[in-house]
């Protein structure tokens, strides 16, 4: 039976003379693994919907091992983003996260809905590239079913006032009664508490209501890498220590 999914190309392998095996992204059917046959061929008109960043309409049909691709029909190729290191790098993390936390079919069409705007958005950025990806990490990390609670108290449900501590091990907020409950918790301020609820709640293409300083963006940082890699069971990411790399 012929299959027809949108989806986007998280990784490519060769595969015998021809082929590739893909990695891709699908809004029907989550993450699957696609046969595409004689895809390395320069005339084969698999070339361009094979390649990584791809997005594509694609025709296909389960094997027993593999998912086959019959045709695809290029949606977006987000060919910009090949033009600017900065924008590769940002887009290959994006990349990279769906890719690692995810289950193969087990589709979260929310999540491929944000990874396609979070790349149309970055296409036509001229900055502020980190500010759209502390927002992607907290939307990912919500839909991937671990949201972090910044509203009240993960343990009491009060609403803190003062001395708020974010605590990765127990997914949110503590208020100052509960505090010394987790040693290692960040304390942040009000100003940083409503950064992340902005970062996370506000749509990717309106981002730039509210100008967030170059200290709380590096504070952000530090706590929600560390939040993904307890949730993800990640000790790094291999494209977020490039893009830190070409940063410095």
């Amino acid at each position: 039976m012929l299959l027809n999914v949108e989806g986007i190309v998280l990784r490519q392998t060769k595969y015998h003379e021809w082929d590739k095996i893909l990695t891709i992204y699908t809004r029907e059917n989550g993450k699957i693994q696609a046969i595409a046959k004689g895809a390395r061929r320069q005339k084969s008109p698999l070339i361009s919907c094979s390649q990584v960043f791809s997005y594509s309409k694609f025709i296909l049909y389960k094997g027993k091992n593999f998912y086959h691709i019959n045709s695809g029909e290029i949606v977006d190729t987000f060919y910009s983003l090949r033009e600017d290191i900065y924008k590769l790098a940002y887009a290959t993390y994006f990349l990279e996260l769906v890719d690692c936390a995810t289950i193969e079919e087990h589709p979260i069409p929310i999540l491929f809905d944000l990874l396609i705007k979070t790349l149309k958005v970055l296409g036509n950025l001229k900055d502020n590239y980190s500010k759209l990806a502390r927002a992607f990490e907290l939307k990912y990390i919500s839909f991937i079913g671990y949201k972090p609670n910044l509203k009240v108290c993960v343990l009491c449900n009060n609403k803190p006032v003062n001395n708020v501590v974010f605590s990765i091990k127990s997914g949110g907020i503590l208020c100052e009664n509960c505090k010394q409950k987790d040693y290692e918790g960040y304390t942040i301020s009000k100003d940083i508490l409503k950064a992340m609820e902005f970062l996370m709640y506000t749509e990717l293409d309106k981002l730039d209501k509210m100008k967030i300083d170059d200290d709380t963006m590096i504070k952000l940082k530090e706590i929600i890498i560390n939040y993904l890699k307890e949730y993800t069971d990640r000790k790094s990411f291999k494209s977020l220590d490039f893009l830190d790399s070409i940063e410095k």
